[in-house]
């Protein structure tokens, strides 16, 4: 059942952010809050070198009693591996369908939702009324924290691929097979992501083709060589900006782009392939017969025309994929990052129709912002759910 044929309560978010970052919190959390650590899980039966240390149940607006109700409908998994640097546990928030349990006889699909740049696990259920779009449905949905610069890249560390953080393999191999042999996953997965979570999302699909079933990216980081003079805001910019903020040397991630950025010699290319190969215009042939879903703004201040209120009246417009060429000045830094994105997406875009590769393309009206987003993820759902049989 799609979500637009229910109807489900309008209020808003008033959550607070949680993040745990040091172990007394975690241990604070253990003992304060009737977190539950499965010590026999530290070690799986599997090759798999990251291993669940903490389970969390967290209360959401939907589900105020989910701590304590016996019927579980969301899950914060605290994941431990080396390839995320090996020493913070990394959370995994999971959204349950109803009557899931660990010692069910059936498994369930999975939508995955991966975040922006900053952001984390509980993103989309503080931003959004994800819980609400799915609580018919019967998907497990996946809400994985990486870093609020990871890029989902096996980092290239100047060259020495021994050293983490290597979110690539992290969220492909390790989350999904944690997932698949604890918590009554499928393989069926499909995965939508917005800003960093986007470009990641669709070069993760693109890289491995068949592990997800339908792609979604929402004001995605697609091509970030994308290169226009008369923007403020350029790709490797909003790198080194997401660096800065992660406290770690920005090339550590991808290397150096190479000309025209930070070089005015043509024959200074750098790790510009790299670039190339880890972005989600480079591997876009392996997108071809995955169903797509492309969405970008143009960045101009607009009302969203479209609201969450549980109805089906909240269903999108199509005719928010008509907007016109993106306005010039200056309108606030959602204005520069989403008109730099759209360019990043008209690229894309070009590329899949240059392969033959076919893909739902929208320009809407709108900026770098959670209020626009919301509106496409809702206009993005049927096709994720419906390539994997939700």
């Amino acid at each position: 059942m799609h979500p637009a044929s229910r109807a489900r309560p309008s209020a808003r978010r008033a959550v607070p952010r949680r993040r745990f970052t040091g172990w007394f919190l975690v241990l604070a959390l253990l003992l304060g809050l009737g977190l539950s650590a499965p010590g026999a899980q530290a070690t799986t039966t599997t090759a798999n070198p990251a291993s669940v240390w903490w389970e969390a149940y967290p209360n959401l607006p939907l589900y105020p009693d989910n701590s304590t109700n016996p019927n579980k409908r969301v899950i914060d998994i605290g994941i431990h591996s080396p390839s995320t640097d090996n020493m913070t546990v990394k959370w995994v928030r999971v959204l349950l369908p109803e009557n899931w349990s660990k010692d069910a006889d059936r498994t369930w699909p999975t939508l995955w939702m991966l975040h922006g740049g900053g952001d984390d696990h509980t993103s989309y259920t503080d931003q959004t009324h994800i819980e609400e779009m799915v609580a018919d449905e019967d998907v497990m949905v996946v809400m994985p924290e990486t870093s609020k610069c990871s890029s989902y890249l096996n980092w290239w560390n100047y060259g020495d691929g021994s050293q983490p953080p290597n979110w690539e393999d992290y969220i492909v191999d390790e989350v999904s097979d944690i997932l698949e042999s604890q918590y009554r996953a499928s393989g069926e997965r499909s995965v939508l992501g917005i800003s960093m979570g986007g470009g990641g999302a669709m070069m993760l699909a693109g890289k491995h083709p068949g592990h997800f079933k339908a792609v979604a990216a929402i004001s995605g980081a697609v091509n970030m060589l994308h290169y226009d003079a008369e923007e403020a805001i350029q790709g490797p910019s909003v790198v080194k900006a997401g660096a800065l903020n992660c406290g770690v040397d920005w090339k550590r991630i991808n290397g150096e782009p190479g000309y025209p950025f930070y070089t005015d010699v043509e024959s200074d290319v750098r790790q510009r392939q790299l670039w190339i190969d880890n972005s989600a215009l480079g591997v876009a042939e392996g997108l071809r017969g995955t169903p797509l879903f492309v969405s970008f703004g143009n960045g101009s201040t607009v009302d969203p025309g479209w609201l969450w209120n549980g109805a089906q009246t909240a269903t999108p417009s199509p005719g928010r994929c008509q907007a016109t060429p993106p306005p010039k000045g200056f309108d606030g830094i959602g204005s520069f990052v989403e008109r730099a994105i759209r360019g990043q997406n008209l690229d894309f875009a070009a590329e899949l129709a240059a392969r033959g590769i076919a893909a739902d393309v929208c320009m809407t009206y709108g900026q770098h912002e959670w209020q626009y987003w919301e509106r496409e993820i809702y206009a993005a759902l049927p096709m994720l759910l419906d390539a994997i049989d939700a």
